[in-house]
């Protein structure tokens, strides 16, 4: 991830994120291996000011497993059934 142009690479694929999955993303990859609710997720991406359903979250966490998924072997997004999501990280 190129904070500076906005650019997201997996192996030598280019990915096209919107502003908001870009946000997402960089938010999760922050915090790897580290479980964060829909309430964090909202607070750091969508900011205090979203007034919408959290539900809105779950859909984000769709766009962007649907565009990453496709260049990995294995999910890069966990569910935490109750919990939250979590970006797997990389094993070194």
């Amino acid at each position: 991830m190129d904070q500076d142009t906005h650019e997201v690479t997996i192996g030598s694929q280019s990915v096209e994120l919107s502003p908001t999955e870009f946000k997402l993303l960089r938010y999760l990859m922050l915090n790897p291996n580290r479980v964060l609710s829909k309430a964090q997720i909202l607070d750091h991406v969508w900011e205090y000011d979203f007034n919408g359903d959290a539900g809105i979250v779950e859909s984000y966490i769709s766009y962007l497993r649907r565009k990453l998924d496709q260049y990995s072997a294995e999910p890069i997004i966990q569910t935490k059934r109750g919990f939250g999501y979590m970006l797997k990280a990389a094993k070194a």
